[in-house]
């Protein structure tokens, strides 16, 4: 026995698939769930996600890169070859 496939249960399938191609055949005869299923999709994912500030700096340190913040200390320092001992 098939599955019947309606324009709510379509619509739902829709919103879950990430592609029109991922839909049943009997989904594409609903343009309105064509449509739901061909909307892109954007997730905010950070590529550091989850990773604290002092673990990215760790693995910069053992990658021997010194930080924004380090770079310009050092080329800024205007008393760095004056200074008295």
């Amino acid at each position: 026995m098939a599955e019947e496939y309606t324009l709510e249960k379509c619509k739902i399938l829709a919103e879950k698939a990430s592609k029109v191609s991922d839909l049943p055949v009997e989904c594409t005869k609903y343009p309105e769930a064509v449509k739901a299923a061909s909307v892109q999709r954007t997730t905010t994912k950070s590529a550091y996600e989850g990773m604290t500030g002092g673990l990215a700096a760790q693995a910069n340190k053992a990658k021997g890169r010194e930080s924004h913040a380090q770079i310009q200390r050092r080329l800024t320092n205007t008393r760095r070859f004056t200074k008295q001992s």
